[in-house]
């Protein structure tokens, strides 16, 4: 017995073939490294005085007084602070005194600030009221000069220095080989004709003696 609508329970479907994708390249992995923190600054607060010279890789904020000299990253004088000697420093912002000279990429001379020194800058800000006394230098490396261990070593090396005096110099005599002997010159007299010394008289002994002892005839 056929059944005109029965299904084939099995269909089959021919399968297109599939391309699958290339494998990607994946990029290298990239290391991240992190930043190194910076130190924390160093304060000098007010009504502090600190004698001696002052060195930190970090910041230095002075509210106080400094008697020395300075070397920091970035430097802040505040409106009451004061030091009194070099500075070095990546920046350098005067609010305060300064006396003496500064050398910072940038230096930032504030209203109410004062310096008192030279000045070696990349970049020079000096805000009106400010007041400054001294050189001014511009360079492009303001760091590359000596540290200020090194320019004090050399000016104290050269005020140690005793002035120079006036060389004298002598020729020493050489004394005479005892083996040679010395030439003696003798003068040859000198020769008179006959006729000349008949010409002049012959000196007398009252001539010599003068007129008291004249011998009269």
């Amino acid at each position: 017995m056929a059944f005109w609508n029965s299904k084939p329970k099995d269909t089959f479907v021919d399968a297109q073939p599939f391309a699958s994708p290339a494998p990607r390249n994946e990029p290298p992995a990239i290391a991240v490294v992190a930043p190194t923190p910076k130190p924390a600054a160093s304060v000098v607060a007010a009504g502090a005085v600190v004698s001696g010279s002052m060195s930190s890789p970090g910041d230095i904020h002075i509210e106080g007084i400094v008697i020395g000299d300075v070397r920091c990253d970035t430097l802040i004088v505040g409106k009451n602070g004061e030091v009194k000697g070099n500075v070095i420093s990546e920046i350098a912002t005067v609010r305060g005194k300064v006396s003496g000279d500064v050398r910072a990429r940038m230096i930032q001379l504030a209203t109410t600030g004062s310096i008192d020194g030279d000045l070696t800058h990349a970049i020079l800000i000096i805000e009106e009221g400010g007041q400054f006394e001294g050189r001014s230098k511009r360079s492009a490396d303001p760091l590359a000069g000596p540290s200020i261990e090194a320019a004090n070593l050399e000016a104290k090396t050269q005020s140690d220095k005793p002035a120079k005096k006036g060389k004298i110099s002598a020729t020493k005599a050489t004394p005479a080989s005892k083996d040679e002997a010395t030439p003696t010159t003798i003068a040859k007299p000198a020769e008179v004709s006959p006729d000349a010394a008949k010409e002049t008289p012959s000196s007398s002994l009252a001539d010599a003696l003068g007129d008291a002892f004249a011998v009269n005839a």
